[in-house]
């Protein structure tokens, strides 16, 4: 598997990632390269089937910390469950250590899996908010856990 920054050329197979993962399609101004996020995409014989991204928020939301967020991760169906998640979660926040000594995330309550995966690579939560950052989860029924690793 390889891992490497996104481009605006791989817009296409991100869509085909995201369409299949039934997730809204991203635009060009989402992967393109800037200098306080990265876009990284997994690829297995020059086929990408992973992709992921980071945000940066300079100003805290509440009692939400400002700094570098993991965003998105997608994975084509066909290739779940392989450690392709895990594998571009690693490169994001070794990406995101490059420029800050913590790295934030947050989850829906109900989605297990990418809390314990995120738990598995160090994450510890933080708190428990109806909205971070202008995000909801179940359109406000459910509460987003914030975790946050250290190096």
């Amino acid at each position: 598997m390889q891992i490497r920054e996104a481009t605006l050329d791989d817009l296409r197979h991100v869509n085909s990632i995201c369409d299949a993962s039934d997730r809204a399609r991203w635009t060009a101004e989402m992967i393109a390269p800037i200098n306080d996020r990265v876009v990284l995409v997994a690829a297995i014989q020059g086929e990408i089937v992973g992709v992921a991204k980071t945000h940066f928020h300079g100003e805290p939301d509440g009692k939400a910390a400002a700094g570098h967020y993991l965003g998105g991760v997608f994975v084509t169906p066909d290739f779940r469950r392989r450690g392709i998640g895990s594998t571009l979660t690693r490169a994001r926040v070794d990406w995101i250590w490059s420029q800050s000594s913590s790295a934030y995330y947050f989850a829906n309550e109900h989605n297990t899996a990418s809390i314990r995966m995120h738990e598995t690579l160090g994450s510890r939560p933080v708190g428990r908010f109806s909205e971070i950052h202008g995000v909801t989860a179940d359109d406000g029924r459910s509460e987003l856990v914030l975790f946050e690793a250290s190096r």
